[in-house]
């Protein structure tokens, strides 16, 4: 039981001390990174698939309204079943680690 107060003591000292500062700028600097490439990438597409017309268009359409319908706990599933070690981006370390360029130092 001592342990589990000295892990709380421990914890509350850490968000105290300006950890939860640090934390909340990576947070805020991730999520900005991440809507932002999806902007970049989505946002052409996506214009792209509504304004022109070619042969695989419904299957195109079908398939991104299928991922739209999807839950995002699924679709968070799937990231990190693909960014894990043994998934096929795992080599690349993406995991839980953010790049230099996204970090708030």
């Amino acid at each position: 039981m001592a342990s589990l107060v000295d892990q709380v003591q421990q914890l509350i000292q850490g968000l105290v001390g300006g950890d939860l500062l640090e934390i909340t700028l990576l947070s805020l600097a991730v999520s900005g990174v991440a809507t932002a490439l999806s902007l970049l990438i989505g946002l052409p597409l996506g214009t792209w698939l509504a304004l022109s017309r070619f042969r695989s268009r419904g299957l195109m359409l079908s398939v991104v309204n299928t991922g739209m319908a999807l839950p995002p706990v699924v679709v968070g599933l799937f990231v990190a079943f693909t960014l894990w070690r043994s998934g096929p981006l795992g080599d690349m370390g993406l995991i839980y680690t953010p790049s230099r360029w996204c970090s708030p130092r």
